[in-house]
Formats: structure tokens, C-alpha cells, sequence
């Protein structure tokens, strides 16, 4: 659990406290513009880390880019700010089997990292997931 006023000092740290969830599989943080995974933990989707990593940045640059997802009442369209964070603060996909949750990183450089956690359906909690993912990412500390 997640209390106090804590910083996650670096990827591992991170990807770690993240498979502490219940019914997480795996877990990476990925460069969203380059497809790298950055680091990862557990099993992958596909069992390949690389091409999960791949694949995830494909959905993410698809939902980020793009401006039918820029949030309502605001000019945040993918070119109003280069650079900066991503208008969209994380994606669901579900399966029959498992939850796939992508929580975009906002860094103080190009904020270009999202966070991927693999959750079994049956044993994963998704609110839960998404909660403690932003409370992760919010203290994450990438140099």
C-alpha cells in the first residue's frame, strides 16, 4: 500500500510496487514514442516484453495524437503543447481473461513514458489498479 509522503526513486522501484496489486501478471514502463520498454516484471502479454512493449505504444500514440480524445472544453490537442503531457491520463482494454491498464507518466521533460499493468480478470481489482497506478506514477522519479 501507498501512504505518506514517499517518492518511487527509479523503475524498478516502481515496477515492483506495481506487482504488489492483486492479480497483476506483469508490469512494464515503456517510451511511448519509441516503443522501448524502459523496464519490465512479471510475464508479458504475448510472452515477449518487447513486442508487448511495442504494442502498447502503438494504442498509446493512437489515443494520445489523436484529437477526438483531447478532453472537453479545452484546446489540449496534440499540437497545443509539444512536448508536454498527453491529453489522455490512461487506457482500459479488457479481455475475457484480463484487464490491460496504460497510465500516462507526466514528467518534467517530454513526458513520453506510460506505466502497463497485465491484471487477471478473476483476480484483479481495475478501480484499485487505476488508483494505485496514478498514485505510483504521480511519485515516480525518472532522471
Amino acid at each position: 500500500m501507498l501512504e505518506g509522503d514517499f517518492r518511487v526513486p527509479g523503475i524498478d522501484e516502481c515496477l515492483l510496487h506495481a506487482m504488489r496489486l492483486p492479480g497483476v501478471r506483469g508490469a512494464a514502463l515503456v517510451d511511448w514514442t519509441s516503443g522501448l520498454a524502459l523496464g519490465t516484471v512479471g510475464d508479458a502479454a504475448g510472452n515477449d516484453h518487447e513486442t508487448a512493449a511495442t504494442e502498447t505504444a502503438e494504442l498509446a500514440r493512437m489515443a494520445a495524437e489523436h484529437p477526438t480524445f483531447t478532453p472537453v472544453g479545452t484546446a489540449d490537442g496534440p499540437d497545443a503543447n509539444p512536448g508536454k503531457n498527453p491529453p489522455v491520463e490512461d487506457l482500459v482494454v479488457t479481455t475475457r481473461t484480463c484487464y490491460h491498464v496504460l497510465r500516462f507518466v507526466e514528467t518534467s521533460f517530454d513526458s513520453s513514458v506510460l506505466l502497463h499493468l497485465w491484471l487477471d480478470r478473476a483476480e484483479g481489482n481495475l478501480a484499485l489498479a487505476r488508483l494505485r497506478m496514478r498514485e505510483l506514477t504521480e511519485r515516480l522519479v525518472l532522471e
